[in-house]
């Protein structure tokens, strides 16, 4: 993407998450968990976009291909990691016009693969 197109001020947000199996589950004897973990710490990065519209419409037609994926290098505890990830859902709201100019927000997130 061109440098014109940074995510807000306010940074990125990341989570990690496990995968487990469908045969993680309760026992039915003792009541506890069977955890069966497939995949450990899988991140999600959430960003935020704000710009005109034609500067949300290059975003988006970046990431809108389903097919498309990433090699994204992000700050996780100090250290840059590279992962490959997917664009998901996306959001877009019209958050102001100026001088007849609309301004726009955009937001989605980046899913490791």
């Amino acid at each position: 993407m061109s440098s014109k197109l940074q995510p807000v001020k306010d940074g990125y947000r990341l989570s990690k998450s496990d995968l487990y199996s469908d045969a993680t589950g309760r026992s039915a004897e003792t009541g506890k968990l069977l955890s069966y973990i497939i995949r450990k710490d899988v991140c999600t990065i959430e960003l935020e976009y704000r710009g005109t519209a034609e500067q949300i419409a290059e975003i988006e037609s970046i990431i809108a291909p389903v097919t498309r994926q990433y090699s994204v290098e992000f700050l996780d505890n100090g250290s840059y990691i590279t992962r490959t990830m997917y664009p998901s859902d996306r959001q877009k709201s019209t958050s102001v016009i100026i001088d007849g100019v609309p301004h726009m927000t955009l937001s989605f997130s980046l899913v490791e693969v």
